[in-house]
């Protein structure tokens, strides 16, 4: 016997009738309400749609979803935010992290002056760096006074005091070695002189707060004023290049065009990439190397001066060598600043063997 089966529109009840109800009207066995039994098509077995059942039946499902949305508790299910969690959102150091990452630049491209964006921009990248070798590489919970103000210091008295010598104390020749078409001379111009004067004048800072503040500075947070004078250093020189990259593209543009100024670009949006992330990062190892001779010198106290020039000599090398492989093998270059960090970090396990020793000299002296 030929069949309809059909869902009742208005509980979905599976409903089969002898094919003679088709076209009329009968009681849902489920749900009770009256529905009318489609036609079946002759040898197709589907079932015919009743538009003002279907509208009957959204009508029905829109009313209980509004009465669902009517009994929601908005304040607790879409803003999760409460007096409690707001005091441990306040100590969460990976919710501030994300979201100053995230935030910040969005706020620095609000500000108005293009000078000022680079600069605030510049400054940002070496915190970002700042924040990340404080807390998970060196592991200091010291304050942030000391190292935020060695970074400025550095990055605008230090820079400027650096170009200052260079002008007025330093003989042409000398400074000209780092810019000799001559391989070998142009490695000990980079190493003894760029590698040698800079990661000086990134050390003057600390030396200061040691000098100033003697043993109420722990060896560990004198590495991270090292590390955030070497970002300050950074981060105000990459302006400079940023500067000079800008001046490259317009000059290639000027000599060869569209083709030139499309070069010129990418040229420099690389550059400028390179050094706000990788660069930051090679000058505040090095100087965190320096730290670590400078820290070391204070825990000792002895041959102090013959350690920290040997931590200027170390970094001094490393910098200049890694600055030459860079004019001629990249690939080597990015070895040499991997090993910089690997060494950095040797230091830092040994410092902190070291501290130990140093903690138990500050009791005795107590």
């Amino acid at each position: 016997m030929e069949t309809i089966k059909f869902n009742c529109p208005f509980c979905q009840h599976s409903i089969e009738l002898s094919a003679s109800f088709g076209g009329k009207e009968v009681s849902c066995p489920n749900c009770s309400n009256n529905i009318q039994v489609p036609q079946a098509a002759p040898g197709s077995g589907k079932e015919k749609i009743n538009p003002q059942q279907i509208l009957y039946s959204g009508t029905r499902q829109a009313k209980n979803v509004f009465d669902d949305l009517r009994k929601i508790k908005f304040k607790e299910e879409v803003i999760p935010i409460d007096q409690s969690n707001i005091q441990m959102l306040l100590r969460d150091y990976a919710f501030w992290a994300v979201t100053l990452m995230g935030v910040v630049p969005l706020l620095i491209v609000t500000v108005n002056q293009l000078n000022a964006q680079l600069t605030l921009f510049a400054l940002f990248f070496a915190f970002v760096w700042g924040v990340i070798l404080k807390r998970f590489a060196i592991n200091d919970d010291g304050g942030w006074i000391l190292p935020i103000s060695s970074l400025f210091f550095t990055g605008i008295v230090g820079i400027w005091l650096l170009l200052f010598i260079y002008r007025v104390f330093l003989p042409d020749f000398y400074i000209n070695l780092s810019d000799s078409k001559h391989s070998f001379v142009s490695l000990i111009g980079l190493i003894f002189h760029v590698g040698i004067w800079e990661e000086t004048m990134k050390a003057v800072p600390l030396l200061v707060v040691v000098l100033l503040f003697k043993s109420k500075i722990k060896p560990i947070h004198m590495i991270t004023i090292g590390v955030f004078s070497g970002l300050g250093f950074a981060a105000f020189e990459n302006l400079h290049y940023g500067q000079s990259a800008v001046n490259r593209a317009f000059s290639m543009a000027n000599n060869y065009g569209a083709v030139g100024l499309e070069s010129g670009v990418k040229n420099a949006m690389i550059n400028v990439m390179l050094r706000a992330v990788s660069l930051v990062f090679c000058h505040a190892v090095w100087s965190g190397i320096v730290a670590y001779f400078v820290a070391t010198a204070a825990i000792r106290k002895e041959r102090v001066v013959a350690l920290i020039i040997l931590g200027i000599m170390v970094a001094a090398f490393l910098h200049g060598f890694y600055n030459w492989l860079q004019g001629h093998q990249q690939t080597m270059a990015a070895l040499v600043a991997g090993f910089s960090f690997v060494l950095f970090y040797g230091y830092l396990i040994k410092l902190r063997s070291m501290g130990e020793l140093y903690e138990s000299q500050q009791q005795m002296l107590k």
